[in-house]
């Protein structure tokens, strides 16, 4: 049996494929060169913060980051605090949904919030 990827592994791949340096994926996240290379060790688990800068420049999926990291996006937090009684229902609702359902349903979501601005 395959073992899991970690966060670390993740974001070390990722950087190695697009040939970035572990000094240059920290200078332009705004950490050392060490800190990048302790957290591609799993020594450090990044801030959320961080995490989204390491995705913008590696090009990966922020929520996928997160996720590994087992962590929740500040932004999403927000959104649970804004509603707190309507978000976890309507997430308990839609938990059988398939990834289809959720597809579809995240594009009435998006359009209904374009609709509100």
């Amino acid at each position: 049996m395959a073992t899991k990827q970690t966060l670390g592994e993740y974001i070390r791949n990722l950087r190695n494929k697009r040939d970035i340096g572990v000094r240059e994926l920290g200078r332009a996240v705004d950490v050392s060169g060490v800190h990048i290379s302790s957290i591609e060790k799993d020594k450090n688990t990044p801030s959320p913060e961080l995490l989204r800068k390491i995705a913008v420049i590696l090009g990966a999926d922020i929520d996928k980051l997160l996720s590994m990291a087992d962590q929740v996006d500040p932004e999403v937090i927000d959104v649970i605090k804004g509603s707190p009684a309507a978000a976890p229902s309507f997430l308990r609702s839609a938990k059988g949904l398939t990834k289809a359902q959720w597809a579809e349903l995240e594009k009435v979501a998006q359009k209904m919030a374009s609709k509100k601005k």
